[in-house]
């Protein structure tokens, strides 16, 4: 009804759209990985006992479990004694069910939006701005929470509720002097990665940071990635979630426990190829016992999870993912293999894959890696003219990415034309190399080009050995190009790498 002025006095609240938030997130809980983000409960909840069940629910999904069911959550609220007396004053799993039994699933975008924009309008109304004028006009149900933003900008500030993003900018030259201190009490380095020129360059792999692997197929890029999330599960203890729309559960495992057989950064040197393995050709009974271990080690010790994208890796059901094991389950680096367009080839949506991998490395500050596929007529380039128009379909990811590695299979007939410079300092032929470390193992070596790197330099070209049947990948030095091709003068001597 109009007041005294004219002016219609507006609803500012509503009961059963939050009940149905509140409700919705419990029948659906993976709503959470879409609408969570951008609920604050502080400002987004009028009612005190819908927030409590809010504010309960996000607890639950993100610290304790993502099933819901009576017993869980019951167990759960009677963890917190002050938890389990507000639970019971609120009418406890009934008031839950009750919820979950008005709401509209498939409706709840519409029921999110009216939500958030009641709640734009009541912390407007706090800072003084005129919503009786907005609400009074006659379209006013129809605005989305966006719309209410769009005609309070003349004179809006900000306001402290979250619709996806507005923050102010920054005065950059603001506490200098505290960033330097800070640097040389704890220095801006990422976690280790198994790959000391790795470590050196990117600066370890540090979180909001995406990490780009291309090769040639089948030269092993999945391999190298199982081994690098054996070593990052395993050793370092993170929480990872690996992503796969080519290679499937049964050979992520091959790949990995043939990893942790046969480095000896975990332990084990068994010296089994991974063939044998998926055979279960062994030795001896011996050897099937090591194998067993190796296993036991790696089931009590965990911290991986794995899925299968092959049936749908489009962008948005990655995000879906991503953030499901990311807020859900607390994971902290994310492996995608292999970066491609889904149902096309068109090299737009492979950066724009791309792009959404880097976004949520960024808002969930996590740590990304993917691999990519290098083109065909790479097989003809050499490595240290490798560049991001070697990549298949997507050249242009480049720009989005933090850091790139381009690599490929020297053929042995290549060897005397490259130096190796090792972590002695020690400068000779990859020839030379290869005759000297033998150790009864065929190796390759793979010259891995860094295209793009924001932690320091890049340009150089890497050396990996490699032996992909028992998943080795050694880091043994830098390599160059080896122009005079002088046999007598293959040996120099550096200063050892610090």
């Amino acid at each position: 009804m109009p007041d005294s002025e004219g002016i219609i006095k507006y609803k500012n609240n509503d009961i059963a759209i939050e009940t149905m938030i509140m409700g919705g997130m419990y029948k659906e809980p993976n709503l959470y990985i879409e609408y969570g983000v951008t609920i604050r409960s502080k400002y987004d909840f009028y009612y005190e006992s819908v927030k409590f069940f809010y504010d309960c629910f996000e607890l639950y999904y993100t610290t304790y479990s993502n099933e819901i069911n009576e017993i869980k959550v019951n167990t759960f609220m009677l963890q917190d004694e002050e938890r389990k007396s507000l639970y019971r004053k609120f009418g406890g799993w009934n008031t839950i069910k009750k919820a979950m039994d008005i709401v509209d699933i498939s409706d709840y975008k519409n029921h999110y939006d009216v939500f958030k924009k009641y709640s734009l309008m009541r912390e407007y109304e706090k800072k003084g701005f005129p919503v009786e004028r907005l609400a009074s006009h006659p379209k006013f149900y129809k605005l989305k929470a966006e719309q209410v933003t769009q005609w309070m900008r003349a004179t809006v500030d900000k306001v402290q509720t979250v619709i996806g993003g507005g923050d102010l900018s920054v005065k950059l030259g603001k506490d200098m002097k505290k960033c330097v201190i800070q640097w040389r009490k704890v220095p801006a380095m990422g976690i280790e990665l198994p790959w000391e020129n790795w470590i050196t360059l990117f600066r370890g792999w540090r979180k909001k940071k995406l990490i780009i692997d291309g090769m040639l197929s089948n030269e092993g890029k999945t391999r190298r990635l199982t081994f690098l999330l054996a070593y990052i599960s395993l050793i370092l203890k993170k929480k990872c979630l690996m992503m796969a729309n080519e290679m499937d559960e049964e050979d992520v495992k091959a790949g990995m426990i043939t990893a942790v057989c046969n480095n000896s950064i975990f332990g084990f040197n068994l010296n089994i190829p991974e063939s044998n393995i998926v055979l279960g050709e062994y030795e001896n009974e011996e050897q099937f016992q090591k194998v067993c271990e190796v296993a036991e080690y790696i089931e009590q010790n965990t911290t991986m999870f794995f899925k299968d994208m092959s049936s749908d890796y489009s962008d948005r059901n990655i995000e879906n993912e991503i953030k499901k094991h990311v807020i859900g389950l607390g994971c902290e680096c994310i492996f995608y293999d292999t970066l491609k367009g889904y149902q096309t080839d068109q090299w737009e949506t492979v950066k724009q894959t791309a792009t959404k991998l880097k976004d949520l490395c960024s808002e969930l500050n996590v740590r990304g890696y993917a691999t990519i596929q290098l083109t065909d007529d790479s097989l003809y380039i050499p490595v240290e003219k490798f560049s991001s128009n070697n990549i298949a379909n997507a050249k242009q990811l480049k720009h989005v990415v933090d850091h790139m590695i381009l690599e490929k299979r020297i053929e042995p007939n290549e060897y005397n034309t490259y130096n190796i410079v090792d972590e002695w300092g020690i400068e000779m032929t990859l020839e030379e190399y290869n005759k000297h470390d033998k150790n009864n193992i065929k190796w390759f070596y793979y010259g891995q080009k860094v295209d793009k790197n924001r932690g320091g330099g890049k340009g150089m070209v890497l050396c990996s050995q490699v032996n992909l049947d028992l998943n080795v990948w050694k880091e043994i030095g830098i390599i160059t190009k080896d122009i005079s091709n002088n046999k007598n003068n293959n040996k120099r001597y550096y200063n050892k790498r610090n």
